[in-house]
């Protein structure tokens, strides 16, 4: 009797190999509805060349925090995308907190297949060596309308610094955020201008 149990075991374990050999699972990516839609090989190309990225109105809140202080604040911050390179981009970033503490970084990110994007923001300077880092997702839709949510923390000396969660959207010349770039009262060349 228990012979015929293991012939079954032994079975049915050579089914599941033989239907899985013939039926490989390919991960699922929520980021991208259709490749084939969107007509590339590679998905984010369209989303990042030569492309600018702002916090639209409705994300604009911040915290910056300093010891046991916590003090909300206007965070728009502008990305100008470089380039582009099979899930690399890189860039500089431009931000401004309530129109007046004005930083400007490079950044380098990546984003995976399914749409996971890390980025580092840098000063490119020896004598500031801080980090800020972000995490986030990228979302294409099928009418390759590509945006970001990100979250970050800019950590200073331990005790002080900002955090801010925001959509990044991408605009261009004529856009109406492009003209009117949010909690700024300016353009985005007059933005980026400033620095």
């Amino acid at each position: 009797m228990s012979y015929k149990i293991l012939i079954a075991i032994v079975l049915s374990n050579l089914l599941s190999v033989s239907h899985a050999i013939g039926n490989p699972v390919v991960p699922h990516s929520t980021a991208v509805e259709s490749n084939e839609s969107l007509g590339t090989a590679d998905p984010y190309q369209y989303c990042f060349k030569n492309s600018t990225w702002i916090v639209p109105p409705q994300t604009l809140l911040a915290y910056l925090y300093d010891n046991a202080n916590f003090t909300p604040v206007s965070d728009q911050t502008v990305w100008v995308i470089s380039s582009y390179n099979q899930g690399y981009f890189t860039g500089q970033s431009y931000t401004s907190i309530n129109n007046s503490i004005l930083s400007q970084r490079y950044l380098i990110g990546s984003v995976t297949s399914e749409g996971k994007v890390y980025i580092t923001f840098y000063s490119g300077t020896s004598s500031r060596t801080d980090l800020v880092n972000g995490i986030g997702a990228l979302r294409v839709k099928s009418s390759s309308q590509c945006s970001f949510i990100m979250q970050m923390n800019s950590g200073q000396n331990g005790v002080s610094g900002l955090t801010h969660w925001s959509y990044m959207i991408p605009v261009k010349p004529g856009d109406v955020f492009y003209n009117n770039l949010p909690g700024t009262n300016m353009s985005v060349p007059q933005f980026l201008a400033q620095f």
